[in-house]
C-alpha cells in the first residue's frame, strides 16, 4: 500500500509538472538565441565552419542527410495531395456534389505533407534505441562512418521533429475541419459532416486525438529536466506508452505499417535478445559501500566479452521487474570479477544500496545470484555495449576527463592501458595519457586511490594524472596540505596534523628500532629528520619506528594521492592544458611525419555534466583553430 500511494504521489507530481512547467517553453527564448548566434558564427566565420566540420563532419553529413529526405518527402506528399485534390474537385463540380464550386484549401495539402514526414520520422526514431544494433554496426568499417555515439542526440531530433510536424499535420487538419466539414462525409460515409463529428467521429479523428494526448505525456516525461530532477520511474514507465502510440498510429495512418514493418521486425528481434541476455545467470559476490553514496559491486564475471569503457544495464527485479539502467563497467577485461560503481542519487539506486548492503558496511559478501528464498534474481545484466570510449586506442596521446562519478569508464580503461603497457607495449598505440578527475567531495577520491597510486608508481612517464578538488576545504586540511608537502620537510608539524605515506618498496629493518615495510603500506610519519631517516607508525603492523624516506612518497591530505604539482585546487585551466599536451605532442613527434599534410591529433574524450562538456567541446575546436599544429578530437561519453 505504501509503494502505491508513494507511486499516486509521484503521478500527480508528474501532472502538475506536465500541465504547467513541462520544459517546453522555459527558457526557449534563450536557447533560440544562443542557437541563432552559434550558427551564425558557424556560417559567417571561415575558421569556425572548418572547425565546425572537422569535428563533427559525420553527424552533421547525417543530419543534413535526414534534413534534405525530410525535405523532398514534404513536398512530394503535398505534390501528389494537391493533384489528387484537383482532380477531386474537377470531378465532383462535373458531377454537381453540393459544396464543391471551390478548390479544396491548401491546409490538405500541408496536413498530408507533414503526415507523410510524421510516418518516416516515427518509423526512423526505433533505430538508435536499438543497442545490438549499434553494436553490430560498430564491428564493421560503416561504424567509423557513422556517429554511433550520437544516437540519444538523434533520437531526440527525431522526437523534436516529431512535435513540430505533430502540431503541423493538426492544425492543418483542424482549419480543414473547421472550413469545410463537407469535403469529409464520402470518407466517413455519412450523409452529412459536422466540424465535430469530422474531428472526433471517425476513427482517424478519434485515433488522432489520442495520440497528441499520448504524445504530450511522453515528451513531457521525457525533457531533461523532469528525468534528473524529479521521478526517473515515472519517465521509465511513461516512455513505454510508446506501445500504444504505434498500435494507435498502426490504426490512425492507412501507410504507415510498410513504413513501420522494417524498424518494428528490428526492434522486436531487439527485444527478443535483451530479455534472452538478460536472462542469464548473475552472482553477486561482494558489495562494497563507499563514501559519497557509493556502492561497489562485484560480480562474477559473465559469459559474454567485453572491452574496457563499455556499458551495461542492470536490473534489479525485486525493486523492479521492468527497469533497465545503465551503469559502465569500471572493471578491465583482464580482471577476475565484473564490477560497476554506482552512485546512489535516484530512487532506484537508493532502493539498491537498501536492498543489498542496508548496513552500510565496507564489504558484504553476498556470493549468491537469487534471493534468500531462491524466487528471485538479485540482480540481471544486459550487455556489453559501446561507447566512445572505444576510439581511445587510435590516439597516440590522449586526455580523459572525468567529473564525480564519471570516472567510472576510464577506471576500466586506465587499468587496462596499464596491463597493456606492461605486458604488449609494442600492440598499443597510445604512448601518453593525461587523467584530469574532478571532485567536489573529499571522500570521492577513496574510489579508486589504489589505482591511481599503482599508475603513478608503476608507469609515471605514460601516465599524467591530474586531481581537481573544487569543492569546500576544512582549515585544518589547509594545515595538512601545507606540513604534509615535500617542501615541508625538516619542519616540526602541529601536534594536530598527521602527515601520511605510502610505502614504494619492502624494507628488511637492520635493528630493532627500525619498521617492516612491504609495499603499499600507509605510514603516519610523526617526525621527518633531515638526514633521510623519519619516525612513524605503520597503520597495517601498527608497529612505531624509523624507517628510510626514499623508500615513501607523501600523500596528499585530500585525495590520498602522491604528493605533488598535479593535486590541485579549483576548476582547471583548460587552456594551460591543452597548450601543455600541444607542446608534449609537437616534441615527440617523429621528424618524418612532421611534413605530412595531416596533423598529429589527440583524443579529447569526457564523461561528466553537459556545461563541463560544452566547455571541453569549445577548447577543442579553439586549439585546433589554425595556426595550431594540433587537431584535438572531442568525443563524450553518450547513454
Amino acid at each position: 500500500m505504501s509503494k502505491f500511494k508513494e507511486f499516486c504521489g509521484s503521478f500527480v507530481d508528474f501532472f502538475l509538472y506536465s500541465c504547467f512547467d513541462n520544459g517546453f517553453t522555459s527558457g526557449i527564448y534563450a536557447s533560440c538565441k544562443r542557437f541563432i548566434a552559434t550558427w551564425k558564427s558557424r556560417f559567417t566565420d571561415k575558421d569556425e565552419f572548418y572547425n565546425y566540420v572537422s569535428a563533427e563532419g559525420q553527424k552533421a553529413f547525417i543530419v543534413v542527410v535526414w534534413i534534405c529526405i525530410n525535405i523532398g518527402l514534404f513536398i512530394e506528399a503535398c505534390y501528389r495531395w494537391y493533384m489528387v485534390a484537383n482532380r477531386a474537385v474537377e470531378l465532383n463540380k462535373r458531377l454537381g456534389t453540393p459544396g464543391w464550386d471551390s478548390y479544396i484549401p491548401w491546409w490538405v495539402m500541408i496536413a498530408r505533407g507533414f503526415g507523410q514526414l510524421l510516418n518516416f520520422n516515427c518509423a526512423l526514431i526505433l533505430l538508435p534505441t536499438m543497442r545490438t544494433l549499434l553494436n553490430v554496426l560498430r564491428s564493421f568499417k560503416i561504424g567509423h562512418i557513422l556517429p554511433l555515439d550520437k544516437n540519444i542526440i538523434f533520437h531526440r531530433y527525431l522526437a523534436y521533429t516529431i512535435v513540430v510536424c505533430t502540431v503541423g499535420h493538426t492544425l492543418a487538419h483542424y482549419f480543414n475541419y473547421s472550413c469545410c466539414p463537407m469535403f469529409y462525409r464520402n470518407v466517413y460515409n455519412q450523409p452529412e459532416t459536422s466540424t465535430l463529428v469530422a474531428c472526433w467521429g471517425n476513427k482517424y479523428g478519434l485515433t488522432g486525438n489520442l495520440l497528441v494526448f499520448v504524445m504530450v505525456i511522453m515528451f513531457s516525461a521525457a525533457t531533461e529536466a523532469y528525468r534528473r530532477s524529479k521521478n526517473f520511474t515515472i519517465f521509465w514507465y511513461t516512455h513505454h506508452l510508446f506501445i500504444i502510440f504505434f498500435g494507435l498510429l498502426l490504426i490512425h495512418g492507412r501507410n504507415f505499417w510498410m513504413w513501420f514493418f522494417g524498424p518494428g521486425a528490428m526492434y522486436i528481434v531487439e527485444r527478443i535478445l535483451r530479455n534472452v541476455r538478460g536472462s542469464t545467470v548473475t552472482i553477486v559476490k561482494r558489495v562494497h559501500a563507499l563514501s559519497a553514496r557509493v556502492i561497489h559491486l562485484e560480480l562474477e564475471k559473465p559469459a559474454f566479452r567485453y572491452k574496457s569503457g563499455q556499458y551495461c544495464f542492470l536490473n534489479c527485479p525485486i525493486i523492479s521487474r521492468h527497469e533497465w539502467h545503465p551503469f559502465t563497467i569500471s572493471s578491465a577485461p583482464e580482471e577476475e570479477y565484473l564490477t560497476f560503481h554506482i552512485r546512489c542519487v535516484g530512487d532506484w539506486t537508493n532502493a539498491l544500496m537498501d536492498l543489498l548492503n542496508p548496513a552500510k558496511r565496507s564489504t558484504l559478501v553476498i556470493d549468491k545470484n537469487t534471493t534468500p528464498d531462491g524466487k528471485d534474481h538479485l540482480l540481471k545484466v544486459d550487455g556489453p555495449f559501446g561507447t566512445a570510449a572505444e576510439y581511445v586506442f587510435q590516439f597516440d596521446t590522449v586526455m580523459l576527463v572525468a567529473a564525480g562519478i564519471g570516472v567510472t569508464p576510464y577506471a576500466s580503461l586506465l587499468k587496462h592501458i596499464k596491463y597493456r603497457m606492461q605486458h604488449d607495449p609494442n600492440g598499443l598505440k597510445i604512448k601518453k595519457v593525461y587523467f584530469y578527475w574532478i571532485n567536489r567531495e573529499e571522500g570521492s577520491w577513496e574510489w579508486f586511490t589504489e589505482l591511481l597510486n599503482q599508475i603513478e608508481t608503476d608507469c609515471p612517464d605514460q601516465f599524467e594524472i591530474h586531481t581537481y578538488m573544487t569543492g569546500d576545504i576544512k582549515a585544518q586540511d589547509v594545515k595538512a596540505i601545507m606540513f604534509g608537502s615535500s617542501e615541508a620537510s625538516g619542519v616540526a608539524s602541529p601536534s594536530d596534523i598527521v602527515v601520511t605515506a605510502r610505502c614504494l618498496y619492502d624494507y628488511e629493518p637492520a635493528s630493532s628500532d627500525e619498521l617492516q615495510l612491504s609495499e603499499g603500506d600507509i605510514i603516519d610519519v610523526m617526525d621527518r629528520d633531515l638526514s633521510g631517516w623519519w619516525t612513524g607508525v605503520n597503520k597495517t603492523t601498527k608497529a612505531k619506528g624509523l624507517f628510510p624516506n626514499n623508500y615513501v612518497v607523501l600523500l596528499d591530505k585530500v585525495t590520498k594521492l602522491r604528493e605533488g604539482k598535479n593535486r590541485h585546487f579549483g576548476r582547471p585551466l583548460w587552456h594551460e592544458e591543452f597548450e601543455n599536451v600541444r607542446k608534449h605532442v609537437l616534441n615527440n613527434t617523429d621528424p618524418s611525419k612532421e611534413k605530412s599534410k595531416s596533423r598529429p591529433k589527440v583524443g579529447v574524450f569526457i564523461c561528466g555534466p553537459s556545461a563541463l562538456s560544452k566547455q571541453l567541446y569549445g577548447f577543442s575546436v579553439k586549439e585546433s583553430k589554425a595556426p595550431s599544429q594540433v587537431n584535438f578530437k572531442f568525443h563524450k561519453e553518450n547513454f
